[in-house]
């Protein structure tokens, strides 16, 4: 079992707290959120760091590159040279325009939420929430369920089919009650209140709001049980 010291448990504690004594959805949905965030981070951070490449913009010639493509759909490297070490390393490439990639290990969130639900499918297949229903309601539209992912609202267009919408990740589709659609439509739901995308007082984003909570409270609840996480007497 994965270890929580006392003040892991104190923040995780006072997060749900705060989130089961407030009276407003959105500050109780990112509270619940910030809980589950730090028990996901303590058990699956060192899952999440891994390498991702970076262009270097201001040593790479990107403009000429491209028109290079324009005319041609494969170009040739005249020259290649890798610099740094294990932990950071840069490819430099020569077409003979310069790209500069530099590599490194950077934490990526996404995959600790993917870890979660490798980790625990088989308990909520096993012990599925009624509380889904009410969130797949919630997210009715065009006689399918699904939130729309904010960040591509301008790319989401009634005429393309629901399917084509959601191969391209504009919606997150809530019609299967696994851990997996869970996972994914609670993260959009978070990532639109957080990025300024849902109004408090409009009538849809309260209910999905106010519909996500009793899911993410549920998931919540598990893992605490789950990992023991409680307050002792020398932490309350």
């Amino acid at each position: 079992m994965i270890y929580f010291d006392d003040k892991q448990i104190k923040l995780i504690t006072s997060w749900r707290n705060l989130a089961a004594n407030t009276e407003e959805p959105y500050m109780s949905f990112m509270a619940e959120w910030i809980a589950f965030n730090a028990i996901c981070y303590n058990l699956y951070y060192e899952k999440a760091i891994i390498e991702r490449a970076n262009i270097d913009r201001g040593k790479s010639k990107l403009n000429k590159i491209q028109e290079k493509f324009n005319s041609s759909k494969e170009l040739t490297v005249n020259e290649v040279k890798l610099v740094g070490t294990s932990d950071k390393w840069s490819v430099d490439l020569f077409f003979p325009e310069r790209l500069f990639i530099s590599i490194s290990n950077n934490y990526t969130e996404d995959i600790i939420f993917n870890e979660f639900v490798k980790a625990n499918h088989n308990w909520y297949q096993d012990n599925p929430s009624d509380s889904f229903l009410r969130l797949k309601t919630s997210l009715t539209k065009r006689d399918r369920n699904y939130v729309v992912n904010m960040a591509k609202i301008k790319y989401y267009d009634d005429s393309f089919s629901v399917n084509n919408l959601a191969s391209k990740n504009i919606i997150i589709l809530c019609e299967e009650n696994n851990l997996k659609t869970i996972k994914n439509v609670l993260y959009q739901i978070r990532c639109n209140i957080f990025h300024g995308e849902k109004t408090p007082g409009d009538i849809n984003d309260d209910t999905i709001v106010k519909s996500a909570i009793p899911l993410l409270r549920y998931i919540v609840g598990y893992l605490v049980e789950k990992h023991e996480i409680h307050l002792n007497s020398s932490t309350s």
